[in-house]
């Protein structure tokens, strides 16, 4: 009997340094983000944003620079960087929190007719989403002050 060839790879696989680099990367700001260290992480997930524009932890990363500007009440910074996730991203997670977001920093810069149009266009664009959920929980609460 001849013995079977081996079999031939399909393609030639990429070396790893190549795809664990923004892995790496993404993690690192994650982990800094994780511990409170929301400047550290908001430079780092910029770096990543910008080096890796088209990777599929983009959207999330500008989230995070959003959220971690938000969580230090930088708001109108992070209402730029949700609108950021909001223009130039399509996954419908990502852009249906960016858009809650940019409700709440509204809301927290005194501005709750623009909060409630934010929340109402998260309902409309992505009505079985997590964050049109949260949206419509925000639109059907009192606002605070009696107007």
């Amino acid at each position: 009997p001849i013995p079977a060839p081996a079999p031939s790879p399909a393609a030639p696989a990429a070396p790893p340094s190549r795809n664990a680099e923004p892995d790496l990367i993404f993690a690192a700001a994650l982990a800094k983000f994780r511990d409170g260290d929301d400047g550290q992480a908001a430079l780092e997930f910029t770096e990543f944003v910008g080096q890796f524009p088209s990777h599929p932890q983009a959207a999330a990363a500008q989230n995070h620079i959003g959220e971690a500007y938000y969580r230090q009440r930088d708001y109108r910074q992070a209402m730029g960087e949700f609108q950021k996730t909001v223009d130039g991203y399509t996954q419908a997670v990502q852009v249906s929190e960016a858009l809650l977001k940019i409700g709440l920093c509204q809301r927290s810069l005194g501005d709750p007719a623009r909060a409630k149009a934010s929340w109402e266009q998260v309902v409309k664009q992505f009505p079985k989403s997590d964050a049109a959920r949260q949206a419509r929980t925000l639109l059907a609460a009192r606002p605070a002050g009696g107007r």
